[in-house]
């Protein structure tokens, strides 16, 4: 988890996926429509777009919980909006905070699935793209 966290999305090294991530990894929530179905690639293409559209995008962590071959996580994602959204969208400028849950499987010291909970509804309203 901390490759994935610390170095691959802060850190920016997405050459490190593919040490954390099964080459069948599936990420079982769309934040964006992708291209890649399953592998390290998921992860480069989003995280290649959230860089983008948020180049200084970062997540905090606040709980990383364990057990058997589950992990699961809660995060604080924190950026400003200086690149265009993919959902088509102009960048607006504005700054960001939301929360994320993830559950992640684990299979042979890698993660091979994810189902995740991100709280889109309140970075749409701090972007402006929805009212609230």
């Amino acid at each position: 988890m901390h490759k994935l966290i610390e170095d691959a999305f802060n850190g920016r090294a997405l050459s490190l996926l593919e040490e954390v991530l099964h080459p069948e990894f599936i990420n079982h929530q769309e934040a964006f429509p992708l291209t890649a179905q399953k592998g390290p690639a998921v992860f480069r293409e989003l995280y290649s777009k959230f860089f983008a559209a948020f180049p200084d995008i970062r997540a905090d962590y606040h709980n990383i919980i364990a057990e058997g071959d589950m992990v699961m996580a809660r995060d604080t994602i924190t950026g400003a909006n200086d690149g265009p959204l993919p959902i088509g969208a102009p960048a607006t400028g504005k700054a960001v905070s939301f929360e994320v849950f993830h559950l992640y499987r684990v299979q042979g010291c890698k993660l091979i699935e994810r189902w995740g909970l991100t709280d889109d509804m309140a970075m749409l309203k701090q972007l402006g793209v929805i009212e609230g």
